[in-house]
């Protein structure tokens, strides 16, 4: 099958990055959903957490292909936060908060004035006229400074003046001298005080006039908003809590908007405590947070399914590259599990493919195409456990190590030493509280650590909640097949002092600890 030149074609075009895809039905035919999208398809705003390639972009541009299908009172807006701002927003501290984050919130309004403005000429209704005034009174409040009128007074003098004076003075000879010295002066002097008015431009956002006003345009359009900002973590640290701030004055408090955002869980700061009091977006109170995409497509929780789902995504991708039905009809392939035993040589080949995924759709694709094309340099038929091995090792290599800093490394290094080298293991405990280390955060950014399960309770230590971890398949690739594999599968509980049950089904791993000073660089 992998010799099919049509198929070859297919899988080199295989997009890696969902926003390079410009046609929108192929977004959609390629999507396989868990049940995320149930969830996000509803007015309530929401944040999406997910690791970089876990598919947030992907779910984003589906939802808003599903809303925009559900009514055509839906005004969908999607905003790449990467695409806003400027380098002056980005690079200069020195710049006011104020004015940086005021310039990124009319970044953020741009589109919604755009998109609306669309919406109202093709559908604005018997209130389209009215509509398009209402959408107009905002436009100062988004492109323009506000301009106050400002008091001042400036004062000028010109002294003219009357004097006179007496100077007296005697000397005495003989070493000793006597002056005597008088003066008298009379100075009158008169200043004239000019007062002028004038205007000087204010950046600010008046915020109930804004809101107040969007709110009219929606009423009057009949109009359900929905933007859904994606790539929030891209934003600079520092300004994020405060444009969450001034979106949550400005768009949240209308019963027509709802707000979707997709960030990295690591990378995102959503409020802060100011001298002024706190600022930006509380969870659970302002937006909810809805489940991590990760807790859908990580292999452990439940390989049967990822294996058949990771199946039905590569059978979409080549099938909105291929000809109707070509799959169907010549080689009789219409299910994901029909993937696993016919593209692959057999239905463990294509497991090893999900478990070297890691939970990342875009890991998936990467390791298969090169896994495809590693087989097919050997003449195979199909792909074989060696030609996964070698996909993943050359993705491990090419891309998720040379991200690593020298701190990375040593860590993971660190991490690789005990867990696989002395314990033979590839999963490990971590306590709660160590979740927030910086370096265990860049560990997961980096793809190279992959959270299991989160807030396990050991009872043999009471109070205290652990985190469960796994190291990436890259780290222990070349060991497969050697007598140094680590256990690569969750085994069946059994009554051991050795062992933690972490999932509902009774799967257990071994109970290897670590701890903050193998996380220390010094």
């Amino acid at each position: 099958m992998i010799r099919d030149e049509k198929i070859v074609l297919a899988v080199s075009k295989i997009l890696q990055r969902s926003e390079r895809q410009v046609d929108d039905q192929k977004i959609v035919d390629t999507f396989v959903d868990l049940g995320i999208l149930a969830q996000l398809a509803s007015r309530n705003n929401q944040i999406i957490y997910g690791r970089r390639g876990t598919g947030k972009t992907h779910v984003f541009r589906v939802l808003a292909a599903r809303l925009q299908g559900e009514s055509n009172n839906n005004v969908v807006v999607y905003i790449d936060a990467r695409t806003l701002g400027s380098s002056a927003q980005f690079s200069d501290a020195g710049f006011d908060m104020q004015r940086r984050v005021i310039a990124l919130l009319r970044d953020i309004f741009g589109p919604i004035y755009n998109d609306l403005l669309e919406h109202i000429v093709e559908r604005g209704g018997d209130n389209a006229l009215r509509a398009m005034d209402a959408l107009d009174s905002i436009l100062p409040s988004i492109t323009e400074s506000t301009r106050l009128p400002v008091a001042e007074t400036r004062t000028s003098a010109e002294n003219s003046s009357r004097a006179g004076g007496f100077t007296a003075s005697a000397g005495i000879s003989k070493g000793v001298n006597v002056d005597v010295h008088a003066n008298t002066s009379n100075t009158k002097s008169e200043s004239l005080t000019t007062e002028e008015k004038f205007t000087i431009a204010e950046d600010k956002v008046i915020f109930p006039s804004l809101s107040d006003a969007l709110a009219g345009v929606l009423k009057l359009a009949g109009a359900q908003l929905y933007v859904l900002i994606d790539e929030w973590s891209s934003l600079p640290a520092d300004i994020q809590p405060f444009l969450a701030e001034f979106v949550k004055r400005t768009l949240l408090p209308i019963q027509d908007v709802t707000i979707k955002i997709a960030a990295l869980e690591y990378r995102t700061h959503f409020s802060a405590k100011t001298s002024h009091g706190f600022v930006g977006l509380e969870l659970g109170a302002d937006i909810a947070t809805a489940p991590d995409l990760d807790d859908y497509y990580v292999y452990d929780r439940n390989p049967a399914k990822i294996t058949d789902a990771y199946g039905d995504i590569l059978l979409r991708h080549l099938n909105v590259e291929l000809e109707p039905n070509y799959m169907r009809d010549r080689y009789g392939i219409t299910t994901g599990s029909q993937v696993a035993s016919r593209v692959f040589t057999q239905r463990p080949t294509m497991q090893e493919l999900a478990r070297a995924s890691e939970g990342v759709i875009r890991d998936l694709i990467n390791i298969f195409t090169k896994a495809f094309f590693q087989a097919r340099r050997r003449d195979r038929d199909t792909i074989d456990q060696k030609a996964v091995i070698e996909g993943a090792r050359e993705w491990f290599e090419q891309d998720k190590a040379r991200g690593l800093d020298d701190e990375m490394t040593k860590v993971l290094r660190r991490i690789v030493d005990h867990v696989i080298g002395e314990r033979r293991a590839r999963s490990f405990l971590m306590q709660r509280d160590l979740e927030k280390h910086p370096l265990i955060q860049r560990l997961i950014d980096a793809r190279v650590l992959h959270h299991i399960a989160r807030g396990y309770a050991d009872k043999d230590n009471p109070g205290v909640r652990y985190n469960i971890y796994s190291l990436d398949y890259g780290t222990y690739v070349d060991l497969i097949n050697t007598s140094k594999q680590p256990d690569i599968d969750f085994g069946e509980s059994i009554e051991s002092s050795d062992i933690v049950v972490p999932f509902d089904d009774k799967r257990s791993i071994r109970r290897i600890v670590v701890d903050e000073q193998t996380l220390d660089v010094r």
